[in-house]
């Protein structure tokens, strides 16, 4: 009788420990976005409205950003934005913080937050620069006044492929890159790793992971975490967050594959 009781407080606890875990990453339901038409000729007001559209959309900021709720969501809360931001780093403008904050999340980091946001210029999300245009009309319309328009040019825009460049077929290593990239997001590895600066996050970093671990041990850190752990960072987090959001029961051997062969691809700076 004594064993059954213990064995039901460890189920309880080991649930209830799932459940927590599960509720690290934001739970929101989504819909497939609205079709948008981004016109070169948009007034500002209606810049406005689209980059509303796209930040509840297409642009996912929603699922852990928040807009006057009585407390933040995993990343700040977005009310009054427009009139912080220009106060956030020391001589940037309003439109270069928010620009740097879209292109380059990890530059700079709200105290409080940890860093982890996705780059939403990049797959899967890839807005566009017009689009990031539309986003930071509305942000800068949440608390002041929007100044951009269709021809603001950002620091941080990428430059216009000419068309021949445009229709290259990808090489193998871009290809690699992007599935890897979107398998990386999908799964929410962002989250707890970053793959471009050596800085950690919750877990440690894998900027040049493929210096350190064969393709084999990769694919070992990922199916069992626990097997060796990194000095420093906690046993059985990874495990049970990985269960917890049943990443085991839906990620493909193609997926599996695609993502170890990626993350071996990281090597820093060579």
């Amino acid at each position: 009788m004594k064993n059954a009781f213990k064995i039901f407080v460890f189920a309880i606890a080991v649930t209830a420990f799932y459940d927590y875990v599960g509720q690290m990453v934001p739970q929101k339901e989504t819909y497939p976005p609205k079709t948008l038409v981004i016109r070169p000729d948009l007034t500002t007001d209606e810049m406005v409205e689209v980059g509303r559209e796209i930040v509840g959309g297409k642009g996912t900021c929603l699922t852990c950003h928040t807009i006057g709720a009585d407390k933040p969501g995993r990343y700040p809360d977005l009310a009054n934005i427009g009139a912080r931001a220009a106060t956030r780093k020391k001589g940037y403008s309003d439109v270069d913080y928010l620009a740097e904050s879209i292109y380059e999340p990890n530059n700079y980091i709200v105290e409080g937050f940890l860093p982890g946001m996705p780059f939403i210029n990049k797959p899967p999300i890839n807005l566009t620069d017009q689009e990031i245009l539309c986003v930071i009309a509305y942000l800068q319309s949440l608390g002041g006044t929007p100044t951009v328009t269709m021809q603001t040019k950002l620091k941080y825009a990428s430059a216009q492929k000419q068309p021949a460049e445009a229709e290259a077929p990808a090489s193998a290593a871009s290809a690699l890159e992007k599935a890897g990239r979107e398998i990386f997001t999908k799964y929410a590895c962002y989250t707890c790793h970053n793959i471009d600066k050596p800085g950690k996050l919750l877990g440690p970093s894998l900027y040049d992971i493929g210096n350190q671990l064969s393709e084999a041990e990769i694919e070992e850190s990922i199916m069992d975490p626990d097997a060796k752990v990194v000095e420093g960072f906690p046993k059985g987090l990874m495990k049970a967050t990985l269960t917890g959001l049943g990443v085991y029961n839906k990620i493909t051997k193609e997926e599996l594959e695609t993502l170890v062969k990626f993350l071996a691809s990281r090597k820093g700076n060579q």
